[in-house]
């Protein structure tokens, strides 16, 4: 059996109506094949979409923050089969996040 390493699909929407940038994020997660990455590139933490994610595909997805620069925030966000264990982690994450935001 080979070992093929897949490219990350990645997304940069920092040039995109903010309104539009959801639906588009989702629909090229939607179109990803379990274990397939997209990397989604944005010009604000994306604390929202993750929320979303949480509440659209709870524990069928990994999200994982990666380096960011003074223009960009980056997130790899790979496509799961379902994992109960994935929808704790996810709901945690979200859950310090929210304490985090309100830390002013």
């Amino acid at each position: 059996m080979t070992d093929t390493a897949t490219r990350d699909l990645e997304l940069d929407v920092r040039g995109l109506p903010c309104v539009n940038r959801r639906a588009i994020i989702f629909g090229s997660f939607d179109r990803l094949a379990d274990g397939e990455s997209l990397v989604v590139i944005n010009d604000h933490e994306p604390v929202g979409l993750r929320g979303h994610f949480e509440d659209i595909v709870p524990g069928r997805y990994r999200w994982e923050a990666l380096p960011r620069t003074d223009e960009a925030f980056r997130v790899r966000i790979t496509r799961a089969a379902f994992d109960p264990e994935l929808a704790r982690e996810g709901a945690a994450a979200l859950a310090a996040l929210a304490r985090h935001s309100c830390d002013h």
